[in-house]
C-alpha cells in the first residue's frame, strides 16, 4: 500500500473516532499530505462518495442511536451539523424514510450507512496508457472561475466550458498569432483546461480554460504563468464528443483508474501544482488527457 493510501485509512478512523465534531476537508487534507483537491478526488474515487457526503451519512446513520440514548433531537441536530433542527429534519426523513421522533422507537426500521475500511485489491486487464513528460514554464491566457469541493464540481465545470466557447473575442484571439496551437503535440486541441494554477481559497478549486500564449503578448485577458513541471500523462478511451455524457465519463473512469490503481501501486507521488486536462483529436471522435505533477 502506498504512503498516500496509508495515510488515507488513518484519516477514516480518524473521522469515526471524531464523527460528531468539526471535521473540515482542509483540516483532514493537511493530515494526508494532500491539497484539498486532491484529497478530494482521493477520497471520492476511493470510496465512491463524496467527503460531505460520506459525513453526513456516517452521522444520519449513527444520530438514531443518539436520539435512543436519550439526546433531543435539537442536540442530535447540533452534533450533526445542521444549523437547525428542521434542516435535520428533513435531512434524517430523506435518509432513514421516518421522523426523528419515530427512529426513537426500537422496533422502528432505519438505515445504515456502515464505515468504510479500505480494502485494496489489485484488478488485472484494463490497460492505462501514460507516459512522463516534463514540459517548461509557459503562460496561459484565458478564463478562471472558483467552484466548491462538493458532488457538483463537475457540473459546474461543464457550464465554465459553456461560457469559455461562447465568448467569441477570446475565441477570436486565441485564433490569432498570440497563441501557440501545438504546445501540447500534433492533433490536440488549442485549448484545454487547467486545475488550481493559482492557490485556491479552502474547499475550493480554481478551474482555468483557455490557450498557451507566446512569449512578449500583452493582453487584457487574465493569464497566468505555470512553472516547469514533470507529468504523468494518462490517456483515456476514445470517445464521441459530441455528446456530453461522454466526456463526463471519460474523465470519471481516467480519474478512477489514476487514484484506484496508478497510484497506489507504483512508485510515483502526486505533487502539488497546477494539473491540466487536454484533448486529443480523431476523426469524429477525441480522447482526454489528464496530465498529473508527480516526482518519483
Amino acid at each position: 500500500m502506498s504512503k498516500d493510501l496509508e495515510r488515507f485509512s488513518a484519516i477514516l478512523a480518524h473521522i469515526e473516532t471524531h464523527l460528531f465534531e468539526d471535521i473540515s476537508l482542509e483540516q483532514l487534507a493537511k493530515q494526508a499530505l494532500l491539497s484539498e483537491y486532491t484529497f478530494h478526488r482521493f477520497f471520492t474515487y476511493l470510496t465512491g462518495f463524496s467527503f460531505s457526503n460520506y459525513v453526513r451519512n456516517r452521522r444520519l446513520s449513527e444520530a438514531v442511536e443518539l436520539l435512543r440514548k436519550g439526546n433531543s433531537i435539537d442536540e442530535v441536530s447540533a452534533l450533526c451539523g445542521y444549523a437547525n433542527r428542521s434542516a435535520f429534519n428533513r435531512a434524517f426523513s430523506k435518509f432513514h424514510g421516518i421522523a426523528p421522533s419515530q427512529a426513537k422507537e426500537i422496533h422502528a426500521a432505519i438505515n445504515f450507512f456502515p464505515p468504510i475500511r479500505l480494502d485494496i485489491q489489485i484488478n488485472g486487464g484494463k490497460t492505462l496508457n501514460y507516459h512522463i513528460k516534463q514540459l517548461p514554464s509557459f503562460t496561459v491566457v484565458g478564463k478562471m472561475a472558483a467552484f466548491q469541493l462538493e458532488d457538483d464540481l463537475f457540473k459546474n465545470t461543464g457550464k465554465h466550458w459553456e461560457s469559455f466557447f461562447v465568448d467569441q473575442q477570446l475565441r477570436a484571439f486565441a485564433e490569432s498569432d498570440a497563441t501557440k496551437k501545438n504546445f501540447f503535440g500534433l492533433k490536440r486541441e488549442p485549448y484545454f483546461a487547467i486545475a488550481n494554477p493559482v492557490i485556491p481559497d479552502s474547499e475550493q478549486l480554481n478551474y482555468f480554460t483557455g490557450f498557451v500564449l507566446n512569449p512578449n503578448v500583452s493582453t487584457d485577458y487574465l493569464t497566468v504563468k505555470i512553472p516547469k513541471q514533470t507529468y504523468a500523462v494518462f490517456v483515456s478511451e476514445p470517445y464521441d464528443y459530441r455528446k456530453t455524457e461522454n466526456v463526463s465519463n471519460a474523465y470519471y473512469q481516467l480519474q478512477q483508474q489514476i487514484f484506484n490503481t496508478w497510484l497506489p501501486q507504483t512508485d510515483y507521488q502526486k505533487v502539488d501544482g497546477p494539473e491540466l486536462e487536454t484533448y486529443v483529436s480523431l476523426e469524429g471522435k477525441a480522447c482526454l488527457e489528464i496530465w498529473l505533477p508527480i516526482e518519483k
